[in-house]
């Protein structure tokens, strides 16, 4: 039998709400139940009103329900938790169809409160590796031609053509290269830090 597996998120937000006693007692009455589940503790989809969000993987896709207090774990149970089912107050429908998530389009926090942070073999599996991969692959310059296409731009205002620096530095002679960033003491989002860790090591 499949085990159902089961979001949890694990971020500071949630934890402060009562996310791990949410996941203690989720496991809890799995077991009383002799329901087979996968509890994942998955970072934070920046809904923090709804948080804990708990999320049910189904055929379907993932059902939401929150937030989450752990005297709601039972009747949850008791309403279908474990089938994704819908007769519950908390009851939010699929995560992906609510309206704050929905309108959005995202890119560096595409993965953040879908994986496991922690799982290298999680981030993998949904394409975390897929450009580093092809970068392996291709020759310099055929990096430095795949950001002219993209159209990526530096975060200043004046929003220059990130592949215009790159086809600098490539046409340069020597080996040495400035890493550095021209934009001092640099700030990476802690919900990147602690939601998509392995997407911070890559791009660092």
């Amino acid at each position: 039998m499949m085990a159902t597996r089961i979001y949890v998120p694990c971020d500071t937000t949630a934890l402060s709400m009562g996310a791990d006693d949410v996941a203690r007692l989720i496991e809890h009455h799995a077991g009383v139940q002799g329901v087979a589940i996968e509890l994942v503790r998955n970072g934070s989809r920046g809904l923090f009103w709804l948080e804990p969000m708990v999320e049910v993987e189904t055929a379907s896709g993932r059902i939401g329900y929150g937030p989450v207090e752990p005297d709601d774990v039972q009747g949850l149970v008791e309403a279908g938790l474990f089938d994704g089912a819908s007769g519950h107050p908390l009851f939010l429908g699929p995560v992906a169809d609510i309206p704050y998530l929905k309108r959005q389009q995202r890119l560096t926090f595409s993965r953040i409160g879908i994986t496991d942070p922690l799982s290298i073999t999680d981030y993998r599996d949904h394409g975390g590796f897929d450009g580093l991969e092809t970068a392996i692959s291709v020759e310099p310059q055929g990096i430095v031609d795949e950001v002219k296409v993209s159209g990526l731009r530096g975060r200043g205002g004046a929003a220059f053509p990130t592949g215009i620096k790159w086809q600098t530095v490539h046409d340069e002679p020597g080996s040495s290269r400035n890493t550095s960033s021209a934009t001092p003491m640099r700030v990476i989002p802690a919900p990147s830090q602690t939601g998509s860790p392995w997407n911070v090591t890559l791009t660092c």
